[in-house]
């Protein structure tokens, strides 16, 4: 069933259920428009309540109470109480979006009295029913983006409309009305809905293990490292306030840490009041090893990132420090290779499948593990608690059913579980060592071995190579595997015996076509899409380009959606207003700051060859590339000792013979000449070295020590965007970048700006605008439409800016547009707050007029410049109100410029 947004918007729990068919052939829909959950959600704490002005008095008035028992449950109990007060709040303060409604009103109504009886009063009334409506602007803001959690929101367009029907989306997806069994039964009636749900998880997850003493000591001799005495140390070292408090103020502010609803914003916001408990209630947890069962959620990673690398393989790279997962899909590729030709050996790879890998750990068997690491026994005390006290309810359409305590399995989403996992994953690559080194007959393949095993989350399968023919179903009558094809789904990347084709890519194109489909009909401003582009759509590729270089068609095809989806809003075709190549420069050199997705392909490839090297030792990939591909040659003719005068690349020209192929014959040093026989205690020592150039380099610092090769930046390290500027060079920074930055900088506003000082609005005089009126609809036609004319040769424009140099000050001296901009760019430059907002005023006013005259050519309304100015300057009030800035002379004089109200009490 189809429905709009109005339908959502007015029964925003309405469902369906298609029931079968009787006499006709037709199914009937069975439709529910109310469908009220009367149950009590759980509780859930609104980021919005930290602004309002009694927050902090709240706390500290629970925060008082002395409470008899344990750290712990002295904050559990505080926090219980505190719920109380918070759900009274939220009822106080009542529905945000209605209060946004009537604060707008009484404003409405405050300036209309103002402009009819133009008296201080009104004036009065005016700013304090601004500043009323700035403050219920901010709280709707605060709720709904923590509410939508749609993060990459946080830089672009405050749209109200794109938030609500995120949240309606949301909720329309994640209800559930009716199930099927295993046994193939339909569940329709809610208490049955229910009831299914909790024997499935409590069956799944709430097995007890046998409570076994598991014996792993025959595979410690297989394990690439355990535990030293001083790591183990540093495992069970005293926590400190500083660690606690960093801990907490890394979470989120919109992710909740434990299951109790508060968010990390209560905890920064209230931390002066909570802290110091809080610091108290974890420090007794490593102090006595017990947790409890209200309070367990791991906010803290128990073991340090530097210690996970030494224990874990190299044929292990998710979720270990320093390692990327992209290791795994270039040797499986590597492994690919001649996967379709019949001449090469016979070769067959497994692709398992482990079901509810996290859900299925064995409790007996992680803390075996941990043994036979010799992690100290404080510290498997810790875990032990950490994982075993977990009880689970089931979350379903809002709230919470059943209760009960958990037997296996490792949480999805605590911070601690991924470490976990990898670890008991190790055992897995050292049963596999370990059967390898006692049974002869075990082969690996011809290049495997010194790989481990990655078991991985899809589904299990068998690819056999062309070569494999009698042995085929042999083969897969024993493993009883399906039998797989290349290219195969492996980590989300398509793997292939041959080079990606644009066929190959289509999963990434679907991916994006799903996006674009979703917000299609969002009604987006320019700044709302540029936002999407540059958030979500330009980094989806991302993670198949670190892997392959793509298809320059399947790129081209990306980059032409994401061009149509800015200028259009969808897939279709249209005039693109600028040329993608402008769009994909940096803000400072008058583009947008898109990355161009070739570029961006480029300089993750150029990772990888950086990789390849540097050559650090901890890639199993980039091993196999040295041992297989290069066979040591890359490094015996970049890095072999001695480093040569003439050959080696010590000079920031890179070899001198070829920057001065005369240079051996004119100063009668042959090619071979090592560099430190020039060099005497690091100074040069050879006199007739006189190249200027060469001379001002200065010299090694130790000419005997090992060769090392940097990356040309200023930390001498590969970073993503010095790669991309070496691929598209930088060009000169334009004079008017500054005009559209600044911290009331109104995205939507800024677009507008950014198109009309490119002079590429659609004017008159454009030659993709159908000239059928060529005359301006500000002035009545009496002039030709262009950048020029309307900003600010117009008289309806100069009537704008005559109305703001009175109301604020806002001084534009000339007619001519460009002359104008440079005039400006040099006049509110830097980032005093009273140029920022005669910057954002600019942007206002161009947007205002730009709309204006869309309004007047395609809606037939029309506003009086009164009206525009009006519009300009509220828009502009409200960011600077519902702007974070710190009290300053600065500030103060802008309040009175713009005639707003001094906070009372700043």
């Amino acid at each position: 069933m189809l429905v709009n947004t109005a339908w959502l918007d007015a029964w925003p729990n309405s469902s369906y259920i298609c029931a079968l068919p009787s006499t006709s052939d037709h199914s009937p829909l069975i439709l529910s428009g109310v469908n009220r959950n009367d149950e009590l959600a759980p509780f859930r704490f609104d980021n919005y309540l930290t602004h309002l002005p009694d927050f902090l008095h709240s706390v500290e008035d629970i925060w008082k109470h002395r409470i008899a028992g344990t750290a712990m449950y002295e904050i559990v109990h505080k926090l219980k109480l505190l719920k109380t007060v918070f759900r009274s709040q939220k009822k106080m303060t009542g529905n945000l979006t209605e209060n946004v409604t009537k604060a707008k009103s009484f404003l409405d109504k405050a300036q209309a009295l103002f402009t009819t009886y133009k008296e201080d009063i009104f004036l009065n009334l005016v700013k304090c029913c601004r500043r009323v409506f700035s403050v219920a602007v901010n709280l709707e803001i605060v709720m709904l983006k923590q509410r939508a959690k749609m993060r990459w929101m946080k830089h672009g367009d405050q749209n109200s409309k794109v938030f609500f029907r995120k949240i309606n989306a949301s909720r329309v997806k994640q209800r559930v009305f009716q199930i099927k069994t295993a046994g193939g039964i339909l569940l329709t009636d809610q208490q049955d809905v229910k009831q299914e749900f909790i024997s499935y998880f409590q069956h799944l997850l709430g097995g007890s293990s046998q409570n076994r003493r598991l014996n792993l000591e025959f595979l410690r001799a297989d394990l690439k490292h355990t535990v030293t005495t001083t790591e183990a140390d540093l495992l069970v070292a005293p926590v400190t306030q500083s660690e606690v408090k960093e801990a907490f103020f890394d979470i989120d502010v919109e992710s909740a840490p434990g299951p109790d609803g508060y968010t990390a914003a209560f905890y920064r916001t209230a931390w002066p009041v909570v802290g110091q408990a809080v610091c108290q209630a974890v420090g007794e947890f490593f102090r006595t090893g017990k947790l409890l069962k209200q309070i367990n959620a791991t906010l803290i990673i128990l073991i340090p990132k530097r210690i996970l690398p030494l224990l874990i393989e190299y044929s292990q790279n998710a979720f270990v420090p320093g390692r990327s997962i992209i290791d795994n899909v270039l040797l499986a590729q590597e492994l690919m290779a001649g996967y379709n030709q019949r001449r090469l050996p016979q070769r067959c790879t497994l692709k398992v499948d482990i079901q509810k890998a996290y859900d299925s750990v064995e409790w007996d068997f992680l803390l075996e593990v941990l043994r036979l690491f010799k992690f100290p026994t404080q510290f498997i005390t810790l875990i032990d608690q950490c994982v075993s006290t977990a009880s689970f309810s089931v979350s379903l359409n809002g709230s919470i059913h059943g209760f009960f305590k958990g037997g296996r399995g490792l949480r999805q989403g605590d911070p601690l579980s991924p470490y976990l996992f990898v670890l008991v994953m190790e055992i897995w690559n050292s049963l596999l060592r370990f059967r390898v080194r006692n049974a002869a007959e075990f082969q690996y393949h011809w290049k495997c071995k010194e790989l481990g095993l990655k078991v991985n989350q899809a589904k299990s399968q068998i690819i056999l190579s062309s070569s494999v023919q009698q042995e085929r179903q042999q083969i897969l009558e024993y493993l009883g595997f399906q039998e797989g094809s290349l290219p195969i789904r492996y980590l989300g990347i398509p793997l292939t015996s041959s080079r990606l084709t644009i066929a190959d890519c289509r999963p990434l194109i679907d991916k994006v076509d799903a996006r674009l489909a979703a917000w299609i009909n969002q009604n987006l401003s320019y700044a709302g899409r540029l936002q999407l582009i540059k958030s979500v759509l330009s980094t989806l590729h991302t993670y198949w380009a670190s892997a392959f270089i793509l298809p320059k068609g399947v790129l081209k095809s990306l980059e032409k959606k994401m061009r149509q989806f800015l200028w259009h809003g969808s897939s279709g075709s249209g005039i693109a207003k600028v040329a993608w190549e402008q769009i994909c420069k940096p803000r400072e050199e008058g583009g947008l700051g898109i990355r161009s997705l070739v570029s961006a392909n480029q300089a993750l490839m150029l990772k990888q060859l950086w990789r390849i090297i540097h050559h650090d030792g901890n890639s199993i990939w980039v091993d196999w590339v040295h041992r297989y591909r290069l066979q040591g040659s890359l490094t015996k003719s970049a890095m072999a000792p001695p480093s040569t005068f003439w050959q080696d690349i010590w000079h920031e020209r890179g070899p001198l013979c070829l920057s001065f192929p005369q240079g051996p014959r004119i100063t009668g040093l042959p090619l071979t000449t090592p560099l430190s026989s020039v060099l005497q205690r690091n100074q040069w020592c050879w006199p007739a070295l006189t190249d200027p150039e060469i001379v001002a380099q200065l010299p090694p610092t130790d000419p005997t020590a090992a060769d090392m090769i940097c990356w040309n930046s200023s930390s001498g390290k590969y970073t993503l965007k010095s790669a991309v500027l070496l691929i598209q060079p930088s060009t000169p920074r334009v004079f008017w970048f500054g005009l559209l930055q600044g911290k009331f900088k109104i995205p939507r506003h800024g677009f507008i700006l950014w198109m009309a000082i490119l002079e590429k609005l659609s004017t008159m005089d454009k030659p993709w605008v159908p000239r059928a009126e060529n005359g301006c609809v500000l002035c009545g036609g009496q002039f030709d439409e262009t950048h020029e004319h309307l900003f600010f040769n117009c008289w309806y424009s100069k009537r704008c800016l005559t109305i703001l140099k009175r109301k604020i000050r806002f001084h534009w001296p000339f007619s001519e547009w460009q002359r104008g901009l440079t005039w400006a760019s040099k006049k509110w430059r830097g980032t005093h707050l009273v140029n920022a907002a005669f910057r954002a005023t600019l942007a206002a006013l161009v947007y205002h007029l730009w709309t204006e005259r869309n309004n007047r050519k395609f809606a037939a309304t029309s506003s009086s410049a009164e009206s525009i100015t009006s519009r300009v300057l509220e828009d502009v009030r409200m960011r600077i109100l519902t702007a974070e800035c710190p009290s300053s002379l600065q500030l103060q004089n802008l309040y009175r410029i713009w005639h707003l109200t001094w906070p009372i009490g700043t």
